[in-house]
Parts: structure tokens; sequence; C-alpha cells
């Protein structure tokens, strides 16, 4: 997609999105979280989810005309990639926040959280995906590997393996190819108790750790980005602590980061994007709200619905691409262009829905656990 193109359809998806979430309909969004939320923190993960949703469109689109899952343009293909690295950071910043403070962790609570928070979305998108796959591709004959490969799918990302289990090879495609950040959040996870031993010499650990991994650790593995990504998200903890800036400047940050960034193009994966995504991070937990837009309403409701938007884009992409894949009809037109922004459109309102009716009772009754062992432990 040329930047024409682009451009547009992202201002316009967002705008069309925080629209239509502003309506009262949406309210019970507002029931299923805390009344207490209205950081910014949400309206980002909104933001980001749509961006790896903008860049999956771009990457559906080449599938369609060229028969490859790759971006053509480089502002979704930035968006994307950049999503996925904040999402990261968020994750280690939450996770460093809380464990870095306290005495002791209960380990097993912890993680039994984790999978409730995120199993139930992951089953349920598995098992749509595994139906669109066996509904609108060529079926294999039955056999103990078509059962195996299934069943391979229902890992909750633990491991990623996602064989194919039709005759169509791309089977990724199904759910956008988005399972692997799953993985990487339970590695992160899996870290937490090393992580946990060297709390006392929080700051220095993470300024470390960083370091590390922007300096030596791509000598070991070509992973070390991600790595930098969840310890930039530590760090952002630790400097939120020591160094308090007003939301005024925050917001001022947050905006010349953006435009330094978008001016810079720093090279993917490479050190000073790091620094860039780190400050833009650093602006954001510090208040920065881009002037009010991501703690609006509707910003928040979306962002509420994040994990949903995330896992649930490839449902609706996959069979569009099957579609005009088929028809060979896939041009940059007004018909696209439409198209694609009822693609996203639909995205938020499913999400909307498998919040509330898959999501929302897993976490209401990790928390109704959570408060009952408060009430026996007094």
């Amino acid at each position: 997609m040329d930047l024409y193109f682009s451009t547009p359809l992202v201002l316009i998806c967002l705008t069309l999105a925080i629209a239509i979430f502003s309506l009262p309909v949406f309210k019970f969004i507002d029931e299923d979280t805390d009344p207490a939320r209205s950081n910014s923190m949400d309206g980002i993960r909104y933001v980001l989810a749509s961006f790896v949703i903008f860049h999956h469109m771009d990457c559906a689109y080449t599938y369609i005309t060229k028969g490859n899952w790759a971006p053509t343009s480089d502002l979704l293909l930035y968006m994307g990639k950049y999503g996925v690295a904040l999402f990261f950071m968020i994750t280690a910043f939450l996770f460093w926040g809380k464990i870095r403070k306290a005495n002791e962790v209960n380990w097993v609570d912890l993680y039994k959280k984790r999978l409730y928070r995120i199993a139930p979305l992951s089953i349920f998108c598995t098992l749509a995906a595994l139906g669109l796959l066996f509904f609108l591709t060529e079926r294999n004959e039955f056999s103990i590997s078509v059962v195996t490969n299934a069943l391979s799918w229902f890992d909750v990302g633990l491991w990623n393996y996602k064989p194919p289990v039709t005759s169509f090879q791309y089977s990724f495609m199904a759910l956008a190819g988005v399972t692997w950040t799953l993985r990487w959040e339970w590695i992160f996870y899996f870290t937490l108790p090393l992580l946990f031993i060297f709390k006392k010499w929080s700051f220095e650990l993470t300024i470390s750790l960083f370091a590390f991994s922007l300096y030596f650790l791509p000598g070991f593995t070509n992973d070390a980005y991600l790595w930098s990504y969840f310890f930039g998200g530590m760090l952002c903890s630790e400097i939120k602590d020591r160094i308090i800036i007003t939301k005024k400047t925050a917001n001022a940050l947050l905006a010349l980061m953006i435009i330094i960034t978008m001016l810079a193009q720093p090279t993917l994966y490479g050190s000073p994007e790091k620094f860039f995504l780190c400050i833009i991070f650093f602006s954001v937990v510090s208040g920065a709200n881009l002037f009010g837009f991501l703690i609006t309403k509707a910003a928040i409701r979306l962002g509420a619905i994040s994990y949903s938007l995330y896992l649930t884009q490839g449902l609706i992409l996959f069979p569009v691409i099957l579609h005009f894949q088929a028809n060979n009809k896939f041009e940059l037109n007004v018909r696209t262009f439409v198209t694609l922004v009822l693609c996203y459109l639909a995205i938020c309102l499913i999400s909307s829905a498998t919040y509330h009716f898959i999501e929302r009772p897993f976490i209401k009754r990790m928390s109704f656990s959570s408060l009952i062992k408060k009430v026996y432990s007094r």
C-alpha cells in the first residue's frame, strides 16, 4: 500500500472507531472495567493494537496481489513493529512494577491469573480459526496427523506451533500470525522469579539488562531486540519513580518524539530505535495522553478490549483475503478502501463481544478468587 492510501485508511479507521465507541450502547464495556482506570495506558493499548491490524492489512494486500505475506508500506511496517514493541514494554512495566515492590510473590497465583487471562480468548480464537480453515480451504483426507496438528494449535501461546491442518500451507494467516507474541509474553512471565531475586538492586539491574540487550546480546541471539523491549519497559518503571514530569511536559515530549521518530526513521531493531521507544513510553506512563485523545471514553473502552482486537483480527481478515484472492480483484481503489474500513470496524465490534462474553467472566472469576483469599487470610 502506498502512503496516499494507507494514511487516510489509518486516520479514518481510528476516527470512526472513536466516534462509534463513544455511543451509549457500548456502556457495557465501562461496567466491565475498573472505574479508576482513566489513565492513558488503555488508550495507548487501543492505538497499538490498531497499528498491528493496519500492518496486517498491508500484509494481506501483498498476499492477495503477489502471493506472499509481507509488508509493502514502510509506514504500516513501522506501525506494526512499534505496536508490538510497546505492547512488550507495557507488559514489563506493569509486572516488574508489581513484583519489585512486593516482599513476596505467590507465583502459582500469578501464573494461574495469567492463564485465566490469556487462555479463554486464545482457545476461542483457535476454534474459530480452525473452523475457518476447514470450511474455507481444501481439506485433506482425515488422518491422525490432522488431529495431532489441530491439537497443537491449543497451546495458549506457550510454544506457538501452528502446523497446517488442511492443504492450505499458510495456516497462520487464520489468526494473522499474531500468536508468536503470546509465546514471548510467557517467556517474560517465566523469567520474573529470577528477576525478583535481584529486586533489591532493581534500578541497577534494569539499566544493566537494557544495556546488555542493546550492545552484547545481539552477538548471541537474533531475538536480542525482543528482550530489549521488555528490559526497556522495566527501566521505564524505575525511571518513572525517579524522574517526575508534569502532564503538559509529558504531552510535549510525546509529540516531539513522535515527530522525531517519523523524520529520523530509525532502523528497525537497531539501538537508536530502542531509545526513541523508551522515551515515547516514558512520556505515556508519565501522563501523556496526546492532549486528551488517549483518555477519551471511547479510547479507554477500545483499550479495554485491545487483547480481543489483537487476537480476533485474523478471523475477519482471513475470509476477506480468500475471497479477494479467488476473484483476483484487489486494487487500491475506493472499493478496497471501504472494504478495509469495514473490516476494521467489524474487528472492533466483534472484540467488544468477545471481551464481554469470553474475557471478562474469567477476569471476574480471578478477582473474586483473590477477594475470597484476602477475606480468609485475615
